[in-house]
């Protein structure tokens, strides 16, 4: 109860400093007419970096149809959509009167809904080693193409080497190449901030690239309830994990999702820690394992903030179907998950810059039997101008209804923005990412029986921005007391990634 109480004192005073500080604009607030004169891109947490024209090669530039109007960047989950951006959204829909088919920038939403249900029509990222290539010219010449006919998306790809010492069974040495494409296509939008609808879609690749690859993976081999690759978790091959509606409603306060859904997507989001491809690796850092989120299965996401500095989220759908099989099948209440999720998300919490700060209550059935639990998920930028960034997850629950093996977890760290720039090493290297997280986890009934109760782990991860979609991460991860492994106390992973983000 004490943690408890703690964490309603922080969203208290969050909610009051904002309301002393802060009010929520209204959309013609934004509006202005006069054009942009640079690019807005969004640094590794989440912040809008201006960047004019003649610093990015004319070949990224948008062409004259797109222009830098509606060039519009895409941002870290789990923060509101920064205040340029939502600007240069409405003002690229001045005008617009009558009902727009298949529009070409993302609807007007209340500031966390528009970070968490849109994405915008560039890939390139601010400094990196080599300012253009040929490959990220083609990619994002076609993602401004593509967002003509409204269709954004964020398409991730990997080339992953592992190799561990300590493993229980199977090979020391995996090789993967694994895809995430995310995306968002408007079909409708009424102007003026009215409805507006679009088809969301998430498609996941794993291909070993070795035998032991295609049949293996590296929580099965060392025993773990951590997985230390959060993108090896599904079969080798191709599937949907999500297909479904969504719509906006309420001037963008209100934002519906239904069909085939992965709460992941919407639900436990953090800046700081929440895509394995480009920032932690462990999937107990990517999301609370203790939450039931279901994916590849039938479900409604309801989303509602009807004000700047707090929303609500709920989600709801079968849990019982795993990657690449029906989520037709087997459907019933025997195996259903409801989780909520409230957070407040203050711009400048005393100083410190923003965070957000959210409370996870869930009720899960799984095979018939019904048990509860609640998480936490916390991030706080440590300085208005810091490049510091905490986030921590805490949760617990029914040890028979935690699907990913953790019935407790404590997964928290510090990322850091650009340490070469601030070390005074390499100042225009201003998007690379180092990171430092621990884990503790304790296994559900589902992993039962084990050789260790309690699990512990370490992450360090870098990732340096080599070309303006390309980077490179070096990841070292120790897994102390696995538990499912009777030969060795602790496990050492070194991960070499190599990132594609289009």
């Amino acid at each position: 109860m004490g943690g408890f109480q703690s964490f309603t004192v922080v969203m208290a005073l969050a909610v009051g400093n904002l309301v002393a500080g802060e009010s929520t604009s209204r959309a013609s607030d934004w509006q202005t007419n006069s054009p942009p004169h640079h690019f807005l891109l969004i640094d590794r947490h989440g912040n809008p970096i201006h960047v004019t024209t003649n610093k990015v090669d004319s070949a990224l530039h948008p062409p004259a149809a797109v222009g830098l109007k509606q060039q519009i960047p895409t941002a870290p989950r789990g923060a509101p959509l920064a205040e340029e951006v939502r600007r240069r959204i409405l003002d690229s829909k001045a005008g617009q009167e009558g009902l727009q088919w298949f529009p070409s920038t993302p609807p007007v939403l209340t500031p966390y809904l528009g970070n968490l249900d849109e994405y915008g029509n560039t890939a390139i990222q601010p400094g990196a080693v080599f300012s253009t290539d040929p490959l990220s010219q083609g990619c994002q010449a076609g993602k401004y193409w593509l967002s003509g006919v409204g269709l954004r998306y964020n398409f991730y790809q990997s080339l992953t080497m592992v190799s561990m010492a300590g493993v229980a069974s199977g090979s020391s040495a995996l090789e993967y190449y694994t895809a995430t494409f995310l995306g968002k296509w408007a079909a409708f939008e009424e102007p003026k901030g009215g409805p507006a609808g679009w088809i969301s879609t998430e498609v996941n690749v794993q291909l070993g690239l070795s035998p032991a690859s295609r049949t293996q993976s590296p929580q099965g081999n060392l025993g773990s309830i951590a997985n230390p690759i959060g993108t090896v978790s599904g079969p080798n091959g191709i599937w949907v994990s999500e297909l479904a509606w969504q719509q906006s409603l309420l001037d963008g306060r209100f934002v519906a999702v239904a069909g085939m859904v992965d709460q992941s997507n919407y639900i436990d989001a953090n800046s700081y820690a929440n895509n394995s491809q480009g920032q932690f690796l462990n999937s107990a850092l990517v999301n609370q394992t203790v939450l039931p989120l279901p994916y590849n299965n039938l479900g409604l996401n309801l989303q509602w903030q009807p004000s700047e500095f707090w929303y609500a989220l709920f989600g709801t759908g079968a849990n019982n179907q795993l990657s690449g099989y029906s989520p037709f099948d087997n459907l019933s209440f025997d195996n259903w998950s409801y989780l909520l999720e409230m957070g407040v998300t203050p711009r400048n919490l005393f100083g410190l810059g923003p965070g957000a700060y959210r409370i996870q209550p869930f009720v899960a059935t799984v095979g018939g039997q019904t048990q509860a639990g609640l998480g936490f998920n916390v991030q706080q930028q440590l300085g208005k101008h810091s490049p510091f960034g905490y986030f921590g997850r805490f949760g617990f629950g029914g040890s028979r209804v935690t699907l990913d093996g953790a019935a407790a977890q404590i997964a928290t760290g510090l990322a850091m923005q650009a340490p070469l720039k601030y070390a005074g090493l390499v100042p225009r290297l201003s998007n690379d990412y180092l990171g430092i997280a621990f884990i503790w986890s304790q296994p559900s009934a589902l992993m039962q029986p084990v050789v260790h109760n309690n699990e512990y782990g370490f992450e360090t991860t870098y990732v340096l921005q080599l070309t303006p979609m390309a980077s490179i991460q070096p990841d070292l991860q120790v897994i102390w007391d696995p538990a499912n492994n009777s030969r060795v106390d602790h496990c050492i992973i070194f991960q070499l990634q190599l990132n594609l983000t289009w």
